[in-house]
């Protein structure tokens, strides 16, 4: 599942990587990308494609993704 918001110059997407770890990915209008970590890996996909929806519609995207995550108690760690 992946979003850009109404102007397309800002994107979220969720992924799972190759060891079964689900990533929340933002990329911005500057060009930088932000990764963060689904904590527990057992959270719901439906549940975190809610807060992307809701993420996506925010004037502030990254601000508004991590709101909702919180709203629905998942956590996240930023990726290295």
């Amino acid at each position: 599942m992946s979003y850009h918001n109404d102007s397309s110059s800002e994107f979220l997407g969720l992924r799972t990587t190759r060891n079964g770890r689900m990533q929340v990915v933002y990329d911005a209008r500057t060009g930088n990308r932000v990764v963060l970590d689904i904590e527990p890996m057992s959270t719901p996909k439906s549940e975190i494609d809610a807060a992307l929806k809701e993420g996506i519609g925010a004037r502030n995207v990254l601000g508004g993704v991590l709101s909702a995550l919180k709203a629905r108690n998942i956590g996240v760690d930023f990726a290295a």
